[in-house]
């Protein structure tokens, strides 16, 4: 994703806001436009790699938008709330009328866990690696309950500690739509390898002419670079997550849209 270079210099909405510098508007259009493509809320990394930015950097972006009343910002790393001001700047994150904008990555209206939503059944397939990649998608450990209208087709369980600053803990359950194609900067189940070799691992996926970076989320580990001559593959797009020791999803997208 890009961010377009010609931008009012201090948009502000109406009313005693502070105005936003250049950058902070960029920031704050990149959150939008993300978590539309993604149908998900960023993390920092996904977030400072659409700005060209670290994820520190984007952090501290974020918190700048805090602290003149444009966001809200959560306990975990997918927790973000536009606030009025930031909607006046950019309308309505969802078609309609509706009030308050629902938290980014909170429960809200279309939580997998409202009883109004009729739920279905996806099954837990086995484990994938935030770490080294591990031998992944093996037989079925169970099944997770989530609404009809849910993205996911099936789900995994995380070993590994590499994606922690995208908010994925080790032990979590990662909710993937099963695709072959995600775009720059999502969160995706990635197979590398083939026959009794393929591995899986969950990374941040982006693509460059020649290769494919699969970022991690912890400065511990260095970077999976995919080249042509590698087999490769996207199983899904990470869509979800659920964490046992909550008994809830921490963010989970309401649809395919």
């Amino acid at each position: 994703m890009s961010v377009p270079a010609s931008l009012p210099p201090s948009p502000k909405p109406a009313g005693a806001h502070a105005p936003l510098s250049r950058r902070q508007w960029q920031c704050l259009q990149a959150l939008r436009t993300l978590w539309k493509s993604a149908a998900c809320p960023p993390s920092r990394e996904e977030l400072g790699v659409a700005l060209g930015v670290r994820a520190q950097t984007a952090d501290f972006h974020l918190r700048a938008l805090a602290r003149k009343g444009f966001v809200e910002l959560g306990r975990n790393a997918r927790e973000i709330r536009l606030l009025a001001p930031a909607r006046e700047l950019l309308g309505p994150l969802r078609g309609g009328s509706e009030g308050a904008e629902p938290a980014l990555g909170g429960p809200g209206p279309s939580s997998a866990l409202n009883p109004e939503n009729p739920e279905r059944q996806i099954p837990i397939l086995g484990n994938v690696a935030a770490g080294l990649p591990i031998m992944a998608l093996e037989n079925q450990q169970g099944t997770l309950p989530v609404a009809a209208s849910s993205a996911a087709d099936f789900a995994l369980r995380v070993q590994g500690d590499s994606m922690i600053h995208a908010g994925i803990l080790e032990g979590d359950v990662v909710l993937v739509q099963q695709t072959t194609e995600a775009p720059s900067g999502s969160i995706v189940v990635a197979l590398v390898g083939e026959g009794e070799s393929l591995e899986a691992t969950v990374k941040a996926y982006l693509p460059e002419a020649r290769r494919v970076v699969l970022q991690a989320a912890n400065p511990a580990y260095e970077d999976l670079v995919i080249t042509p001559d590698t087999p490769f593959s996207l199983a899904g797009r990470v869509v979800g997550l659920w964490r046992d020791s909550r008994h809830s999803f921490i963010w989970h997208s309401p649809s395919r849209n």
